[in-house]
């Protein structure tokens, strides 16, 4: 006779220790997930901890870089400046404009000596023609 609740064949359950055993592989797995998914984390929230340092500072530097540059500026503007305002001091000069008119006329006034440096250019005709000058040594 078989009698579906008194069979001779009994369920088998596990032990305790088996159910340690199961129980610790699980935890095991558990815990390597969680170390590599701490790592990850740490790795992660350095990064934003350093992207939330370094991205000031790297803007300061670019900040200060740009500073150098406008100051640079600044100052290349202001001689600038300086030069156009010394012209404009000249031309309102009317010495200036009669320096300029003698000079460009060759005129002087009366009893007045003209001395003018020679260009490098005008040097290098007068040494081209005193060459051409020379006499040439007699040959005995």
């Amino acid at each position: 006779m078989n009698i579906p609740f008194f069979s001779s064949r009994r369920r088998s359950y596990p032990t305790l220790e088996e159910i340690e055993a199961l129980r610790n592989q699980r935890t095991q797995g558990i815990r390597r997930v969680m170390g590599v998914t701490g790592l990850i984390f740490l790795g992660l929230v350095s990064f934003l901890g350093s992207m939330l340092v370094l991205s000031p500072m790297l803007e300061l530097q670019e900040l200060e870089h740009q500073k150098e540059q406008t100051e640079y500026l600044l100052e290349k503007a202001r001689a600038e400046e300086q030069e156009a305002y010394n012209r404009y001091l000249w031309m309102n000069d009317p010495e200036y404009y009669e320096n300029v008119a003698r000079d460009r006329a060759d005129m002087a006034k009366p009893g007045e000596t003209i001395i003018r440096r020679p260009t490098p250019a005008d040097l290098e005709r007068i040494k081209r023609n005193n060459k051409r000058k020379q006499p040439t040594p007699a040959k005995n």
